[in-house]
């Protein structure tokens, strides 16, 4: 029946009769004959996954490593088009965080004498962040449907209940001012982040706009705070492992575009190097916008199987599948 279960531990001898008085009673019959019992089998006997009408019994409880698995899922389901599409909607705002970041760097303490130049980068920055939530939140109802459903959905993805949308953005607004604010304390960030994931994970569930009901829905979802640090750990750990990637992916870029007969480029070796500031704050913004799919689906599926517990939906639907496979 699955991974960490008691009935793991019975005996084959108790657990093969066909004939006893749980058979008796038609729990495990198919047809007219006594089926194998399934408790004979295991993990390996795909016993703790498929779709409904298959043989699943029980789904992984709610855990870090459970969550991150299905939502490996989930973005493989749904990569193409609303993966793709979030990508579209949150490279620019990261790009722009980026220069605006390195801008600031470059004029330090003479900021003051470049406010329009600041001001500016600034706006643009403000205004693709909205766009950037707005792609957030279609790609979670993406995730949401993909897992209600098992496939990829359609054109439904599109309608994103407004009262949510503008719940959404509060929330974000929120986490991301706590962000700029904490930006150099570690514990803060952290907070920050764990704080913003939450909030696209609750986003479908604001029904009406309310100043007050996004952050009451988002304290009663924060509560398993490990596995809240397990998600910001991994996915902290991912954008280092992603932007090794994509610096890989440059430098073999680099060395077949040099490899062209009369095509010389000798100053790519150096803008496309650790020692460039710009390069290191854009691959690192890229590399935030390429793990950002799985943070956001293993959010939804965190909020969905934590209500699912909460309200004992996992338990009728637990039952329910064990009557279609009985059956």
């Amino acid at each position: 029946m699955g991974r960490h279960l008691a009935l793991c531990g019975l005996s084959c001898g108790e657990t093969g009769r066909e004939n006893g008085t749980v058979a008796g009673l038609r729990v495990d019959c198919g047809g007219d004959h006594v089926a194998r019992s399934p408790l004979c089998r295991c993990a390996g006997d795909g016993m703790e996954r498929g779709r409904a009408g298959e043989s699943v019994l029980i789904h992984a409880p709610l855990s870090t490593t459970s969550v991150l698995d299905e939502a490996a899922d989930v973005v493989a389901v749904t990569a193409a088009p609303w993966a793709g599409l979030l990508l579209a909607t949150s490279l620019p705002y990261r790009f722009l965080q980026a220069l605006f970041l390195d801008q600031l760097i470059e004029v330090g303490a003479s900021a003051a004498r470049y406010g329009n130049l600041l001001g500016a980068t600034a706006n643009v920055t403000v205004a693709m962040m909205v766009l950037a939530f707005w792609g957030r939140t279609v790609y979670a109802r993406a995730c949401r449907l993909a897992m209600a459903r098992g496939n990829a959905p359609g054109r439904e993805t599109w309608r994103v209940p407004p009262a949510a949308l503008a719940s959404y953005i509060l929330t974000a607004s929120a986490a991301t001012l706590i962000g700029y604010f904490s930006l150099f304390t570690f514990i803060g960030f952290m907070v920050a982040v764990m704080f913003a994931g939450v909030a696209i994970g609750t986003f479908e569930l604001n029904d009406r706009v309310s100043l007050r009901r996004p952050f009451t829905l988002m304290a009663r979802y924060s509560k398993r705070v490990g596995i809240l640090f397990g998600f910001f750990f991994v996915f902290f750990c991912a954008i280092f492992v992603a932007a090794l990637n994509l610096m890989a992916a440059f430098g073999i870029g680099t060395w077949l575009a040099s490899a062209f007969g009369g095509f010389e480029a000798p100053n790519w070796n150096f803008l496309f190097s650790p020692v460039n500031r710009r390069f290191n704050l854009m691959l690192f913004a890229a590399s935030i916008a390429v793990v950002e799919p799985f943070w956001i689906a293993a959010h939804v599926i965190y909020v969905r199987k934590a209500g699912a517990e909460e309200s004992g939906d996992d338990l009728r639907a637990w039952f329910e599948e064990v009557r279609r496979t009985a059956w």
